[in-house]
């Protein structure tokens, strides 16, 4: 087959991956934390995983990292720190710079989008042969870091 051919078959494939999987995380985690907290956007979502599991800590930063405006950024904080689920905190070797951490509302619902997220992997992924994991573990992985080294060079 073509390179081009299988190059773009395979960008509409990650595609449509990462759109029903956005779709289906989200829906999710709109019913399960609908009852117990409230409705997150995939931005509020991508905010609180990216201050946690990619240690973000800067407006600025999940500003860049979600190709949105820091304004739009610093709402959804200040929203959040309404509701105790992140907490701004003064940096002390810089008191103009402020840091945001989880609070204690948004571990659990950190926790409970981690266990949603597991879940529907787990119902897809569990119905792939072992060899053919590993393949698409290896192949996944070497597509990333040929990304980042991209971007690095880039930079």
């Amino acid at each position: 087959m073509e390179r081009q051919k299988i190059i773009k078959e395979l960008e509409d494939v990650v595609l449509d991956i990462t759109l029903f999987l956005r779709h289906e995380i989200g829906n999710e985690v709109d019913c399960e934390l609908g009852k117990s907290v409230m409705n997150l956007s995939y931005n509020q979502q991508m905010i609180l995983f990216l201050i946690e599991k990619k240690d973000i800590k800067h407006v600025k930063d999940l500003a860049s990292y979600l190709s949105i405006s820091p304004s739009a950024v610093s709402q959804i904080i200040a929203k959040f720190e309404q509701q105790d689920i992140v907490i701004r905190e003064i940096q002390l070797s810089n008191r103009r710079t402020t840091l945001i951490k989880i609070g204690p509302k948004g571990r659990d619902i950190l926790n409970e989008m981690d266990a949603i997220k597991s879940n529907v992997f787990v119902k897809y992924l569990s119905k792939m042969e072992e060899e053919d994991l590993l393949s698409f573990k290896k192949s996944f992985h070497k597509f990333l870091n040929i990304i980042v080294e991209h971007k690095e060079e880039h930079e």
